[in-house]
């Protein structure tokens, strides 16, 4: 199997050109609008911390979007987190052309409805930290309830993943928490304000989610060639798997 294969997974042309047009309008933007300038960087720091999400099933949690939504719901609104949190999800999909739409879709209804009901949440814990855990919880629990209505037939399947993931992502958050709560909260918390020290920050954690899609995407070369070779299956049948007539979950569709 050629390597350039998993450029179906992901457009990194489009990404880059994507990425530098971000950068100029961030910085056209900030001399009429601090708020706005540094909520597009948010944006960005987002967009590619989805990357990884957008190349391999496995790496669906390692995206930050849950803790910007959280945040920007508790500091300036739940509409505009979720709108946030939502908006880039959507967007990002666009980069992504295989991942399976209606994941893309369910994802995106969880993180409006959790972004929604943050400050209501933070207003009777009074913890960051606890609203983004009642988050997490809200976000799985409202996937599956959209698993049911939409595609019953891979509820088994769905319910395995996300065991697997809320894990992760408990732990993730924790530690995602515990070191950038503090920063972030005083970046917004007394109105947005854009600085360069944010920007080139920014542009680091930019730099670390493409060394991890480089590394990702290094991985899933790998294991397609397996699979093309016929020394691994396409899909390893999980232990959640309770049910033996259940269907492949579509979590890529083939557009190419």
């Amino acid at each position: 199997m050629k390597e350039d294969v998993i450029n179906q997974f992901v457009l990194w042309k489009p990404i880059k050109i994507t990425s530098i047009i971000i950068y100029i309008v961030i910085l056209l933007v900030f001399p009429f609008s601090s708020f706005w300038a540094t909520i597009i960087l948010f944006g960005l720091i987002c967009f590619w911390s989805r990357i990884p999400c957008l190349i391999s099933m496995f790496t669906k949690d390692l995206e930050v979007l849950d803790f910007f939504t959280v945040m920007l719901a508790i500091h300036i609104g739940g509409l505009f987190g979720g709108l946030f949190g939502a908006a880039i999800m959507l967007f990002s999909r666009l980069f992504g052309p295989n991942e399976w739409y209606l994941y893309t879709i369910k994802d995106s209804i969880c993180l409006l409805v959790g972004g929604l009901l943050s400050p209501l949440i933070f207003l009777w814990t009074g913890s960051a930290l606890t609203t983004l855990y009642a988050f997490t919880i809200i976000r799985y629990v409202l996937y599956m309830i959209l698993t049911i209505l939409i595609e019953p037939e891979f509820i088994m399947l769905e319910l395995g993943l996300c065991i697997a993931g809320i894990g992760v992502a408990f732990a993730s958050n924790t530690i995602i928490m515990k070191f950038f709560e503090a920063p972030l909260a005083s970046v917004i918390e007394h109105g947005v304000k854009f600085n360069f020290t944010l920007f080139i920050f920014a542009t680091l954690v930019v730099g670390f989610f493409y060394l991890v899609s480089k590394v990702t995407r290094w991985l899933e070369v790998r294991r397609l060639k397996k699979v093309e070779g016929g020394l691994e299956p396409e899909e390893k049948p999980p232990f959640w798997m309770l049910d033996a007539e259940a269907k492949k979950m579509p979590r890529f569709v083939k557009t190419t």
